[in-house]
């Protein structure tokens, strides 16, 4: 939607391209939560969320939607889904160190009280 609005670097690219990229990065995260208890939850959700945006893509190459087919688009819905794993690990293993932090027992305030 924000995309009309953008003069920056690369232009062209955010123009052409950055709808899929962030269409893609949205539907990594609604499938999360369609595979969330799913044994493998990243690459189920990955896998899922490949399909469909492709899917997406491949049919208007068919003329079955009313987009415009660019193979360039099925890069770009990559891309996408790859930045959003990698959010998703990065956000995961911050909030796995904070949690180790909060369950793990303070000894230093221990030992000063008892000294």
């Amino acid at each position: 939607m924000l995309k009309g609005q953008y003069s920056g670097p690369a232009h062209e690219l955010v123009q052409s391209y950055g709808g899929n990229v962030t269409a893609s990065f949205a539907v990594y995260f609604l499938a999360k939560r369609v595979t969330a208890r799913s044994s493998l939850p990243h690459a189920s959700a990955a896998a899922f969320a490949f399909m469909v945006v492709q899917l997406f893509e491949v049919l208007d190459e068919f003329g079955l939607m009313s987009n415009v087919y660019d193979r360039f688009d099925l890069v770009a819905n990559t891309a996408g889904i790859a930045l959003a794993i990698t959010l998703d690990v990065i956000l995961e293993r911050m909030s796995g160190a904070r949690s180790a932090r909060l369950e793990r027992p303070n000894t230093e305030s221990g030992k000063a009280r008892a000294g």
